[in-house]
């Protein structure tokens, strides 16, 4: 990406009649990043980047703030013994507060957003109880085809 300063250089460049090769060569860019830059300059008479334009998200800050206070309500509430929820039980709330269906995978980036994270079964530490360890894992293995998120404390 070409910074400010320079796209100005790259257009006095171009004005002095240096080809869109020699520019290149002198910041160090491909010749293709020139043209592009130029390109803008002549359909837009701006150097600026502009604004992008998409769809807006119906997860708004507000909307994801109120997700989480739930979120978090709703997994201490599912599982009382390790405060965790799998992705289908957050997708069903997301569909419920948002009426919007979101996949799978957007889900869990959500809950990444969210301050949530994955959790896994851990082979051995110093401070486990060996016996929540055994009854963690045999819960896991009910529920290993589902992704169980956690909050981060």
């Amino acid at each position: 990406m070409i910074n400010l300063q320079t796209r100005g250089l790259v257009l006095k460049w171009t004005k002095d009649g240096k080809t869109q090769q020699q520019i290149a060569d002198l910041i160090g860019c491909n010749q293709s990043s020139v043209s592009r830059l130029i390109v803008k300059y002549n359909k837009t008479g701006n150097i600026m980047n502009l604004p992008r334009e998409g769809r807006p998200t119906p997860l708004t800050k507000d909307t994801l703030k109120k997700l989480k206070a739930t979120f978090i309500k709703e997994a201490r509430t599912a599982n009382k013994r390790f405060c965790s929820i799998d992705t289908k039980q957050f997708s069903q709330i997301i569909e419920t507060k948002t009426n919007k269906r979101y996949s799978s995978r957007h889900v869990e980036r959500i809950l990444h957003k969210l301050d949530f994270s994955r959790i896994t079964p851990r082979s051995q530490h110093l401070k486990n109880d060996p016996e929540k360890v055994e009854e963690f894992r045999q819960e896991f293995k009910k529920n290993e085809k589902k992704s169980i998120w956690i909050m981060k404390l």
